[in-house]
């Protein structure tokens, strides 16, 4: 199987308030809002965030009875240090610190208005040492 396109689905009883949140804080774009579904996009990806109405007869009782998310969203920005501090002026707490991984990544946790966890994810350089002590072929 090959699929034609990736989604991701957030359920929540709050779909205005989770999409805005997207828009705002991730420059997402609205493409379908029919209040119980909403569909955000960013510029010409092949990618998008849906968000549906936690008890719609479209949603998995099974689904709609499950309160907290375990699913984790990464998000690649160009400058995670950037984000933070916007997400942080904008009153959103983040879930610890920024840091910069061995492996290659400046990154930090953030949940949005439903509890979706987000890594905010900058790529940067590995660490010599550790992709040498990882990744054999790197050598």
């Amino acid at each position: 199987m090959l699929p034609a396109a990736f989604g991701a689905t957030v359920v929540t009883s709050r779909p205005a308030e989770v999409a805005a949140f997207y828009q705002q804080h991730f420059d997402l774009q609205l493409t379908i809002d029919l209040g119980w579904f909403i569909c955000l996009r960013r510029g010409e990806a092949d990618w998008e965030l849906a968000i549906s109405e936690r008890g719609h007869a479209s949603v998995p009782a099974a689904v709609s009875a499950t309160k907290d998310s375990t699913n984790i969203f990464g998000f690649v920005v160009d400058d995670a240090d950037k984000v933070a501090q916007a997400l942080t002026e904008a009153g959103v707490e983040l879930e610890g610190e920024v840091v910069t991984e061995p492996w290659g990544q400046r990154h930090f946790y953030v949940r949005d208005p439903e509890g979706t966890w987000l890594d905010v994810i900058q790529l940067v350089a590995p660490d010599p040492e550790w992709l040498a002590a990882n990744v054999p072929t790197a050598q």
